[in-house]
């Protein structure tokens, strides 16, 4: 291994490449060369530019379950595919399909008589704005439910968080795969994840509980106020901060929430709802102790 001392100017960085590999590659004074950061930190020079594209994913199943074959429209769409085409050797009944929840969060995914296809599957890069928008829907639900329960547009706010979930999962496999770099690190990509995925789980309750319940739906508010909080500082890009006792706070926030004991369907989704706000703080205090020790 060639150990070379970094050079600074300004506020630039720099190293000298070998010679050798220079005059191997012919990079002479006006060359051009392609710098790729790796997910381990590290960093790959490509004496030439090299434009990545996407795959088109092809597929063949031989399937007529719904679930099946909607989980694997789900993990094609959120895979960084420039299109695909899913070929059923079995004929199938597409209004059921249809009637699949998560299906209807899915853009430009067309079902044809003997196929499913996808031919241009959105690009998503940003996964810390996808979850605070997530955020931001999921109290903007909390607010119609206490002010204006309107049945129609808590549907319609569901779907769009499904939809956030979803575009958040594709941004971090994007991010984790050969196709883009991200500006956030590994481990947080991880943290976000499983935040979306339980928020996600928490809204699939919360649309149950009656509008009547208008104590339990301002303790919720209030603990996702508490949580837009604490993301909006996490996730920033210039100062991000999650210190673990402002964590230990929103743990205390969740646990002080009213103590559901179950009697009836109603207070069984409030407290499956409650396990996924636990679920979501015991993320938070993992997410700080990591950020403590890359302090």
């Amino acid at each position: 291994m060639d150990i070379r001392n970094v050079q600074k100017t300004g506020n630039m960085h720099y190293v000298y490449m070998p010679t050798a590999w220079c005059k191997k590659n012919k990079i002479a004074s006006d060359s051009k060369v392609a710098i790729e950061m790796n997910n381990d930190g590290s960093l790959t020079i490509h004496p030439q530019l090299v434009e990545k594209k996407s795959k088109e994913l092809k597929l063949t199943i031989d399937e007529d379950d719904h679930s099946i074959i909607q989980k694997l429209i789900i993990a094609a769409y959120i895979n960084p595919a420039s299109s695909f085409k899913i070929n059923l050797e079995k004929k199938l009944d597409f209004t059921n399909l249809l009637q699949q929840r998560k299906l209807i969060s899915l853009e430009l995914v067309e079902l044809g008589k003997n196929s499913i296809t996808c031919d241009s599957s959105i690009q998503v890069s940003n996964a810390s704005a996808l979850l605070n928008t997530m955020i931001r829907k999921v109290r903007n639900m909390l607010i119609v439910m206490l002010k204006n329960y309107n049945k129609e547009l808590l549907e319609r706010y569901e779907e769009e968080i499904d939809r956030s979930q979803l575009l958040i999962e594709k941004s971090v496999i994007d991010s984790l795969t050969f196709t883009r770099t991200s500006k956030l690190k590994s481990i947080d990509l991880y943290y976000i994840s499983n935040i979306s995925k339980d928020l996600e789980k928490m809204v699939d309750r919360l649309i149950n509980i009656d509008k009547k319940e208008t104590k339990f739906l301002q303790e919720v508010l209030d603990v996702m106020d508490f949580l837009k909080k604490i993301l909006t500082n996490a996730l920033d890009e210039k100062n991000s901060s999650l210190d673990y006792k402002t964590a230990i706070d929103f743990i205390k926030k969740v646990e002080a929430m009213k103590e559901v004991k179950i009697a009836d369907l109603q207070t069984n989704e409030q407290m499956r709802l409650k396990q996924y706000l636990v679920a979501v703080s015991e993320t938070l205090i993992d997410w700080s102790i990591t950020k403590r020790l890359e302090d």
